[in-house]
C-alpha cells in the first residue's frame, strides 16, 4: 500500500486499486491522481489503457457507490491493465 496526499492505493505490474476512491468525485483530481501514479509506476499496464476509459471506470464505480449498489465493492476501484471487454463497454456508457 502507498499513500499519495491523502488516498491509499496499491500499484501491482497489472492493477491500481484506489482505497475509497469514492470520495473523489473531480474529473481533474482522478487525473492529477493517475498521473501522479503513472510517474512513480510506469511499470504499471493499467496505464497502457487510455485516461478516458479508466477515468469512466472511476467514474462508474462512483455512481454505483452513490446508489448503494454493492456499496463494499464499489467504494474502491480496480484499474485492471486488461479489463474484460463487456465491462469496458459498460463503464463507457455509465462513467461518461
Amino acid at each position: 500500500m502507498e499513500v499519495i496526499g491523502d488516498i491509499v492505493c496499491k500499484v501491482t505490474e497489472d492493477n491500481v486499486k484506489i482505497i475509497d476512491s469514492y470520495k473523489i468525485t473531480s474529473k481533474s483530481k482522478m487525473i492529477e491522481l493517475l498521473y501522479t501514479i503513472q510517474y512513480k509506476h510506469p511499470e504499471c499496464k493499467s496505464f497502457k489503457r487510455s485516461y478516458r476509459s479508466l477515468i469512466g471506470e472511476w467514474r462508474c464505480h462512483n455512481i454505483l457507490y452513490r446508489l448503494s449498489i454493492e456499496k463494499d465493492r464499489t467504494k474502491d476501484v480496480d484499474l485492471d491493465a486488461y479489463p474484460n471487454w463487456l465491462y469496458k463497454l459498460i463503464y463507457w456508457i455509465i462513467g461518461i
